[in-house]
């Protein structure tokens, strides 16, 4: 899946129509679907976009739809080409509109290392940008929460930072508590890249047992929100099955998610969805335990 740890959208426009005329649906697009848009465009279109930039610098929309040509569509203008323009697209991003969801899309980090595009010199740049504001606009939850997406593969001591700053901001919005299930899990994994697809295409064994894994550990046996339990669990057990190299660190996973859930059912009991999670997680575990049937001779 996309792991966006949160589905983020544009705030809805309304439009009326002229008096007698017909009324048209309107279509609203999130920033995901922007840049799926971008995705598909030619070199030409994309041309026309960065023309219509230059002439308006704060159309998003456009921006995103750059965002996913040069992220998907790259080898058409080429590798130095599309990582230049990515950086810049995403560096005017951070510095004007750091509290958009179109900076808080997976397609605008900067990968430091490990894959195509990557771009350490921008990523230095981004950074930068990112620190001074998570220095000067400390009672924004929205900067932080992108400060979060953009370093939650590369530097996660920083992103939990930004997200448990965010969470005392906001302490009834759960998104905070969704993302921080997620990050600790991906900790705990070694996560340290992600596909195009949002799933996890690298894992560090070093990092797997190290000590943002092991405080990760620790703030998960603390928790008391169900969500951040639940998801954490979730994400255990979708990746840490598929990543584990032996059915032993298969199990180890589950065993994993087994506990966080039974946690959850403790700190949220009036919760309804726990008996039917911890059942999935229960046949799961059955199903790795049997062994696999003999073939017919």
């Amino acid at each position: 899946m996309s792991l966006r740890c949160v589905a983020l959208a544009l705030p809805l426009l309304a439009a009326l129509p002229l008096p007698g005329a017909q009324a048209r649906p309107l279509t609203i697009l999130s920033p995901e679907q922007m840049v799926q848009q971008g995705a598909n465009i030619s070199r030409a279109a994309a041309s026309e976009l960065e023309a219509q930039l230059e002439k308006n610098p704060d159309d998003l929309t456009a921006r995103a739809k750059l965002l996913g040509y040069y992220w998907y569509q790259w080898m058409q203008p080429g590798e130095a080409a599309s990582k230049a323009a990515r950086r810049r697209h995403i560096l005017w991003l951070i510095e004007h509109h750091p509290d958009s969801p179109v900076t808080g899309l997976e397609e605008a980090a900067i990968s430091e290392t490990g894959k195509s595009l990557t771009d350490p010199e921008g990523y230095q740049e981004a950074r930068k940008l990112w620190l001074s504001l998570m220095e000067s606009k400390k009672g924004s939850p929205y900067v932080l929460g992108n400060l979060a997406k953009f370093f939650q593969m590369s530097d996660k001591p920083l992103a939990e930072n930004a997200l448990l700053q965010a969470k005392a901001i906001q302490p009834e919005n759960g998104e905070w508590d969704w993302r921080l299930g997620y990050l600790y899990a991906m900790g705990i994994l070694g996560v340290d890249a992600l596909g195009v697809n949002g799933q996890p295409t690298s894992a560090d064994p070093f990092a797997a047992s190290g000590p943002f894994a092991a405080k990760a550990r620790k703030a998960l046996a603390e928790s008391t929100s169900g969500t951040m339990l639940a998801v954490a669990a979730s994400m255990l057990w979708r990746y840490g099955t598929m990543l584990a190299p032996t059915e032993r660190g298969k199990m180890d996973y589950v065993e994993d998610a087994i506990k966080l859930v039974q946690k959850a059912r403790l700190v949220e009991p009036a919760n309804p969805s726990w008996p039917q999670f911890l059942a999935q997680l229960q046949a799961f575990k059955v199903q790795v335990q049997s062994p696999a049937p003999k073939p017919l001779k």
